[in-house]
């Protein structure tokens, strides 16, 4: 069977006959099914097995719906959720223990679009996501850019955009040009994962100057510079596949 996964890192948005689903959940056969189901039906699939990682498909995939599941480890679904509605307006379905009605109440009350119990039934999730699709229309929504700060002091880092300044602990640090962009990059997106090509897109915008070897030097030349051992990194943290996190 031939799933209709599209590719992410090509800035091509689907057709608009084929909205684009997210999928958020931990569970590998689970998360596989939903995808084969949706596929099947004429739907793009990209998926995600945690929150840090759907949340950073949110703008490199521009879905049109967002199926997450309430299960996630550390209770967390909900603050992904939130995370989700603050940086966009996609329609998130949540999935819900067969059983606990409590799930299903509590993202309807957060202002979940809809909620569906888990393993769904295929035919039902796909009417669930079309009628949610009509009402708000299949086209990926705007993702919200806020205005960025002009400094930031996180952790350890404190670094000034303006006047292009980097202190760590106390102390003056001197970064490359390049350095210092992909740190105030990450550091802008604290918490949240930036993904390699995202990091490449804004950074190395003449793709033949730079490469992923290139993006993969600098983090470490940074980590030398404001962590306390670099070998095991508290703030540049590298998130596998995907991309890279600051976390303070």
């Amino acid at each position: 069977m031939t799933l209709a996964f599209r590719r992410i890192d090509d800035g091509v948005l689907p057709p608009v006959g084929h909205p684009t689903i997210l999928i958020i959940d931990d569970d590998r056969r689970s998360r596989d099914e939903l995808a084969a189901t949706l596929s099947v039906e004429g739907f793009d699939v990209v998926t995600a097995a945690g929150g840090d990682e759907g949340i950073a498909l949110i703008a490199a995939a521009r879905p049109s719906l967002v199926l997450l599941d309430m299960q996630l480890p550390d209770s967390q679904a909900l603050s992904v959720f939130r995370h989700i509605s603050a940086v966009s307006p996609v329609p998130v379905i949540m999935v819900t223990a067969r059983h606990d009605e409590l799930d299903a109440v509590l993202a309807l009350e957060a202002g979940a679009a809809d909620h569906i119990t888990k393993p769904p039934r295929p035919r039902e999730l796909t009417a669930r996501i079309r009628a949610v699709l009509r009402r708000v229309g299949h086209q990926a929504p705007p993702v919200v850019v806020p205005e960025l700060p002009s400094s930031y002091a996180l952790g350890p880092v404190c670094i000034d955009l303006a006047l292009r300044v980097t202190v760590v602990r106390g102390e003056s640090i001197e970064l490359s040009r390049k350095e210092f962009d992909l740190l105030a990059l990450l550091v802008s997106e604290s918490g949240r994962v930036v993904t390699r090509k995202q990091c490449m897109d804004k950074i190395w915008r003449d793709t033949t100057k730079g490469d992923s070897r290139t993006l993969d030097t600098h983090v470490k030349r940074l980590r030398k510079k404001i962590e306390l051992n670099p070998a095991d990194p508290e703030h540049l943290l590298t998130v596998r596949g995907i991309g890279y996190r600051f976390k303070p």
